[in-house]
């Protein structure tokens, strides 16, 4: 069987079949509180964790479940006395009646909110693991709203050799674009982890397990390009960040000459060898050190959707990895131009302020009629007058893929393109039926009209002849 067969991509994906079971091992007091500490077991006795809930938690998830219509074993509340080490046995006790009946029901077991109550963040999880073997690191707390992705999570993390250095741990989930069996993706990652280009962010420490990818890096003081045009601090939530920037801060063009000029030759040097970077946006690249440099280069093997994704789904000439990362980095100059994302998938009218060079190179990218054509590729776009300019002598790295690798790599490059294309057409088909529905739905509204004119036209017609019979006097003979 290939090695991209759906058998061979082992993916460790939840089963939400596998039932749950909960005991709460011990209670204690913290800061006045009952902490009510729980070992969760799922399935086999390998999966289980450890979650700490208070009475309320117990209480807030009760009310969630009271639209069941189910009664349910909750002890009452307590106002007074509550720390008494007599009453917080006989609660932990009434506490695991309840939640066994929880878990015993069918319906109440599998509810989310459930799940939620005893499952805490899988990403720790699956951290925890990995960092089993890894004793250097230790997480010091999750990064809540730190991005975008709902399968993503960040953490704060610090390393017992460099106690006074801040670093950032990524998890992301495996995307449904990934196609490399579990050797070449550890492979890929591994290789990838080891990189040092001059245009590309190092990291500390990256591998992947069955169910995701952890990479290790710096905490960028500075923030990312995103982070510099919104004038924004990066540790601030995603949406206090970006949902309404108070001002937006466009770079001049120099700065965008040189730094676009340094991100295409990174995006070059992973598609040259058999790599791509798949999510290109102005939060995956960050100043360091004056240069510009890429971050999350694992996203391509991981196989995660890009952001730019509902965009270039539209578009039918988008149809390799490099194109994506050509029209990326498109939205990406866009954004460095004038501050602010472009909100559409393409663009033909530019501010005047747009510098003609710059203008040629934007709507080459971005304008209908490239996109309807086909984008230039990585090599066009090096040679364009606008980045040759910047060009200068770039040091030789020494990044060497193993063939069997690099064959792997093309065939999931392969299956990428063809999931692309396959999306493309299902859109292109959705809309041709929406188109054909709209239609029908106005020649039924124009033939309904039609007939609701004729019937009032009937109705005014039998109203105008029964009048004028009324009306018309009754001739009646002499009498005699």
């Amino acid at each position: 069987m290939s090695a991209f067969g759906s058998n061979d991509r082992k993916k460790m994906l939840l089963d939400d079949t596998q039932p749950l079971s909960c005991t709460i091992e011990a209670a204690e007091n913290v800061q006045g509180h009952t902490v009510y500490i729980m070992k969760v077991q799922r399935g086999s006795l390998e999966t289980s964790w450890q979650v700490t809930r208070r009475y309320s938690d117990f209480d807030a998830l009760n009310n969630m479940l009271l639209i069941s219509g189910i009664d349910i074993p909750l002890p009452p509340k307590k106002m007074f006395g509550k720390l008494e080490r007599e009453f917080v046995a006989e609660r932990q006790q009434a506490l695991q009646v309840y939640i066994n009946f929880v878990l015993s029901h069918p319906f109440l077991c599998s509810s989310v909110h459930v799940k939620k109550f005893l499952d805490p963040e899988t990403s720790l999880q699956h951290v925890s693991m990995i960092f089993r073997s890894e004793p250097e690191w230790e997480i010091v707390e999750p990064l809540l709203d730190f991005g975008w992705r709902i399968r993503k999570q960040y953490f704060s993390i610090k390393s017992k050799n460099e106690t006074k250095k801040r670093f950032i741990l990524s998890w992301t989930a495996l995307g449904p674009d990934q196609y490399l069996n579990e050797k070449d993706l550890s492979s890929a990652i591994k290789l990838l982890g080891s990189l040092q280009h001059p245009y590309i962010q190092p990291v500390s420490m990256s591998c992947v397990s069955s169910s995701g990818g952890l990479v290790i890096y710096d905490f960028l003081e500075s923030g990312t390009l995103r982070d510099i045009l919104c004038n924004t601090k990066p540790r601030l939530p995603f949406l206090k960040k970006y949902g309404n920037p108070k001002s937006y801060h466009a770079f001049e063009l120099p700065k965008i000459r040189v730094f676009g000029h340094q991100i295409l030759i990174a995006l070059k040097f992973l598609n040259d060898r058999g790599f791509f970077h798949g999510s290109l946006h102005s939060g995956n690249a960050a100043i360091s050190g004056g240069k510009c440099k890429l971050l999350d280069i694992f996203n391509g093997v991981l196989g995660v959707p890009s952001l730019l994704r509902p965009y270039f789904v539209q578009l039918k000439k988008i149809q390799t990895v490099e194109n994506i990362d050509v029209y990326c980095f498109g939205h990406l100059l866009y954004e460095m131009a004038f501050g602010a994302p472009l909100s559409a998938t393409s663009c033909d009218n530019l501010p005047n302020s747009c510098a003609p060079e710059l203008r040629s190179v934007l709507l080459s990218i971005l304008s209908k009629e490239a996109l309807k054509n086909g984008v230039p590729s990585l090599s066009d776009l090096l040679q364009n007058p606008f980045f040759a300019h910047a060009a200068g002598e770039v040091e030789k790295v020494h990044f060497k893929v193993p063939t069997q690798l690099k064959e792997s790599l093309r065939k999931a490059k392969e299956f990428t393109e063809a999931h692309l294309k396959e999306e493309q057409k299902s859109l292109r088909h959705t809309k041709r039926i929406s188109k054909v529905q709209a239609q029908l739905s106005c020649d039924d509204e124009k033939k309904k009209r039609h007939h609701e004119r004729r019937k009032k036209q009937n109705l005014e017609l039998s109203n105008n002849t029964s009048s004028e019979r009324t009306e018309t006097p009754t001739v009646t003979g002499p009498v005699i």
